[in-house]
């Protein structure tokens, strides 16, 4: 979309954010949690919003790359391998495609999230510390 609402700077106040049930896997028998997509392209290839969830347990393996901003609440993700990482208010969580791992939320957590699904495209994360 080329048009002068595609080049509009918007702010969108909390109080605007309509909140719609999340997907939910047919394994998964914990109440859905609530998104909200604030931005999705054209191709559909990039897309970001918000997402809370006051449980989830769950297996998961990542279809595309996600980074996600932890608002509030603790997730546990365990990778394939068993090591146990943790991100809290104010972290980065880097999930890129093709991972694995179980996903425990510790509290309710509220995240914002940026997904990628170009097929075959890589992800180059910052290591730190330091520059890129």
């Amino acid at each position: 979309m080329d048009d002068d609402r595609s080049k509009q700077i918007r702010v969108i106040k909390q109080a605007d954010v309509s909140w719609e049930e999340a997907w939910k896997g047919p394994e998964d028998d914990l109440p859905a949690g609530q998104d909200f997509t604030a931005a999705i392209s054209d191709d559909d290839k990039f897309s970001t919003g918000l997402w809370r969830r006051e449980r989830q347990d769950r297996f998961f393996e990542r279809q595309y790359h996600e980074i996600a901003f932890i608002i509030e609440g603790e997730v546990e993700i365990t990778d394939i391998e068993g090591v146990v990482s943790v991100a809290g208010p104010g972290d980065i969580l880097i999930t890129p495609k093709g991972s694995m791992g179980q996903w425990r939320n510790l509290s309710p957590v509220r995240k914002f999230w940026a997904i990628y699904e170009e097929p075959g495209a890589t992800l180059n994360p910052y290591l730190g510390p330091g520059p890129f």
